[in-house]
């Protein structure tokens, strides 16, 4: 009798323990997503948090960001080709993240500072938790936001659950900057330059 409850009691540990090493094990996978339209995929390692003051070189510079169009919150609509000339910065970003919204102002001073050079989008990551419009209400920017929902143009940066992430893009349409971690008003400047050569 002893011995039936004894197994009995081992097979829910087993369970939870297998459960545990199946968990553990998919959190060390690094996120591959591949690239739209054919591009070849380069490896990702989401455990690197990207801090800006590191000379890490940036994941994909040197390719050409696929043309995308989003629906912003505002209702129009923001094509990329249709900024071919200008520096495209794109900022994958988060309510909920606290460093993603106290790096926001700075994407929105960018952009006014570098009128008709620099043009922004922020793209919120899904899933969606919090009201995008509610909390866009109680400021003033005046940089494109959209929701990335199908996370479309996520894939096409490797975008990883790490968040924020930012992409500069240059004139010609070429990635520059790729890379996870908050930025500074000043590492913008810098990366803004680095773009327009």
């Amino acid at each position: 009798m002893k011995n039936n409850k004894l197994r009995l009691l081992w097979i829910p540990a087993l369970l939870l323990l297998a459960l545990v090493l199946v968990i553990v094990n998919q959190q060390k996978k690094p996120a591959q997503k591949p690239i739209q339209n054919g591009e070849a995929a380069t490896s990702f390692d989401p455990t690197q948090t990207g801090d800006v003051q590191t000379s890490q070189k940036p994941r994909r510079s040197g390719e050409i960001l696929s043309d995308f169009t989003i629906t912003c919150v505002d209702g129009s609509e923001f094509k990329l080709s249709d900024h071919r000339g200008k520096v495209v910065v794109i900022n994958f970003w988060a309510t909920w993240c606290t460093p993603c919204v106290k790096e926001l102002p700075h994407f929105d001073e960018l952009q006014k500072a570098h009128q008709g050079d620099v043009v922004v989008l922020a793209l919120h990551s899904p899933p969606i938790l919090t009201d995008i419009d509610a909390y866009l209400a109680a400021y003033d920017y005046g940089i494109a936001f959209a929701i990335d929902d199908e996370n479309a143009i996520g894939m096409a940066l490797n975008v990883s659950t790490v968040l924020p992430q930012t992409a500069v893009i240059d004139p010609d349409g070429v990635i520059v900057y790729n890379k996870i971690g908050a930025v500074t008003y000043e590492k913008l400047e810098e990366l803004v330059a680095d773009a327009k050569g």
